[in-house]
């Protein structure tokens, strides 16, 4: 090969690079703005949110492709990389997360998509092990305050899955919702186990959707009033032929026809539920600024760092993540899409330490839990 036609493969191969480069910045653009972008507007951007942290993982390699081949390029990647660091610090932290002792100002607060106890699996006198290693998980983790979603009652009019989280964390004060669908009250739905009393309880009902919904609980803590919100948002629904068809798109490719079937299918449960979590969090957001105490929010928002929803819910708040976790904040244990999405935040005045992901294998979902400080008491021992 001469010299000229090497020159002239090389730089075909740097315009298609450059162009690579440039679809990459242009889904990170749109995955930065999908924060801002109410889905039930423009839905095509919170497609770019769920792919985010991907496009900035390209972009990263971008930045050493460019450097190595001595191309200014680097530049614009770089920079697109610094801008959207904040976003990204929703999805990875390095904070230091020792915890020398439990403050004697703070509450303890854990936050568990626990999918129903494992309920499918209860045989007929007993709750299943799973269910039982998620009762011995609560009281391993000493919760203050427990925010379940996707909470069972267990059996048919008892009381039993109540009564064991009582027993098994002392956690006697509680506020359990369950969710109502066609005039029928389900055995399902959120609940919120504290150990300071609960003076009100409340709900917020999702008008499009009455299986998801949210409560929120005043409690009395050294005197003070705190309002605990306890959400989950809608999910994306997907159902096991979905999770089937993404492990085998390979395969799948080869049906034209059944490939595109299944790929409008998922793409329509996604976009219908990035169009149903933006209401939510807009009826939850406004009643957490409308609230006259400080405000602790947990739960299963079912969307990342990066979405709308997420944007709306920690508006004015303080994310216990970024304030004192570290590495990669993955809660959703299923097979795709695998992010953070159960959060803890706080009222800015108050103070988050030791944020926890534990890694269990007993639902989709990983509990998380932090300690939070009250202000003006007093600080550690």
């Amino acid at each position: 090969m001469t010299a000229k036609e090497q020159k002239k493969k090389t730089s075909l191969l740097s315009k298609l690079l450059l162009a690579a480069n440039a679809s990459v910045l242009a889904g990170l653009v749109m995955g930065y703005l999908a924060a801002y972008i109410p889905p039930d507007k423009y839905w095509i951007f919170a497609f770019a949110g769920i792919a985010f942290p991907y496009l900035a993982l390209i972009n990263v390699v971008f930045i050493f492709i460019w450097m190595v081949a001595g191309k200014k390029y680097f530049f614009i990647s770089l920079a697109a990389l610094l801008i959207c660091w904040t976003r990204l610090t929703g999805f990875i932290q390095f904070n230091n997360t020792d915890v020398k002792g439990k403050m004697e100002n703070s509450l303890k607060v854990v936050s568990y998509n626990v999918r129903i106890f494992d309920r499918y699996n209860w045989q007929s006198k007993r709750i299943s092990k799973t269910a039982e290693e998620i009762l011995k998980l609560t009281r391993t983790l000493q919760p203050d305050i427990l925010c379940l979603q996707e909470y069972h009652a267990g059996r048919k009019g008892t009381a039993v899955m109540e009564d064991s989280i009582v027993k098994y964390t002392g956690l006697k004060y509680r506020h359990i919702e369950y969710a109502k669908y066609k005039g029928k009250t389900k055995a399902f739905g959120i609940a919120t186990f504290s150990r300071w009393p609960v003076i009100s309880s409340h709900i917020i009902p999702f008008e499009r959707n009455p299986v998801n919904f949210c409560i929120y609980n005043d409690i009395v803590f050294q005197q003070d009033t705190i309002r605990i919100f306890n959400i989950h948002l809608e999910s994306i629904q997907l159902s096991r032929e979905d999770y089937l068809f993404v492990s085998e798109l390979t395969n799948q490719a080869e049906d034209q026809v059944l490939f595109s079937e299944n790929s409008k299918k998922i793409l329509r449960k996604f976009k219908q539920a990035f169009i149903s979590r933006a209401s939510e969090a807009r009826e939850v957001a406004e009643q957490i600024k409308q609230s006259p105490f400080p405000v602790i929010v947990c739960g299963d928002f079912n969307d990342t760092p990066s979405s709308y929803t997420y944007k709306k819910m920690s508006e004015g708040l303080s994310d216990a993540f970024k304030e004192s976790g570290r590495g990669f904040g993955q809660t959703y244990a299923g097979r795709f899409p695998s992010f953070r999405i159960d959060y803890i935040l706080h009222d800015p005045e108050m103070q988050s330490s030791g944020f926890r992901r534990t890694r269990v294998p007993l639902s989709d979902h990983y509990p998380v839990s932090t300690y939070i400080s009250i202000p003006g008491k007093e600080k550690p021992e």
